[in-house]
């Protein structure tokens, strides 16, 4: 089995959550995963397989995941790569594909054989003051939309793509 690298950046857990219910998933298929906080630069070695995602933004990736893309550029061309994000927008079926569509930027830097979406977190005390001014003026409570049920089964497509 091959190795994997599962990448993340996240403010609330969020996105660190997802990596985590993946990793899980390619663990018990066999395969050597390694879990990382993009702040922490990563290297990707010899992986077979890159999975990155973020937290959104004001609809972007945030910087630290668009900075490690962007540094590991060359390494990226020798993996498989697959994005994700995680943010409220993408728990509303409404706004779903605007949310993948967040994806996009980081997209066109490394060529995803996947990009995917899942619902995030606002946790308000883990907010800079300009977001919790934001979320005040709009009535923003606190919301828990991670659905791990759901990255496992995007890790269960992934593992099907990588092996045929």
């Amino acid at each position: 089995m091959g190795k994997i690298l599962i990448g993340y950046a996240t403010r609330t857990g969020a996105a660190a959550d997802i990596a985590e219910a993946i990793a899980d998933e390619f663990r018990g298929a066999g395969h050597e995963v390694r879990v990382a906080n993009l702040d922490k630069d990563p290297s990707v070695d010899d992986a077979r397989l890159v999975i990155v995602g973020s937290g959104i933004n004001t609809a972007a990736w945030y910087p630290e995941a668009v900075g490690w893309v962007r540094a590991s550029a060359d390494e990226l061309r020798g993996a498989k790569v697959a994005v994700y994000n995680t943010c409220l927008n993408a728990a509303d079926p409404d706004k779903r594909d605007a949310a993948l569509g967040y994806n996009d930027a980081v997209a066109a830097r490394c060529a995803p054989i996947s990009s995917e979406t899942f619902g995030g977190r606002y946790v308000p005390a883990k907010v800079g003051l300009l977001s919790k001014l934001l979320a005040k003026v709009t009535g923003q409570k606190a919301q828990d939309h991670v659905d791990c049920t759901a990255a496992r089964k995007w890790a269960r497509n992934l593992h099907t793509i990588i092996t045929d």
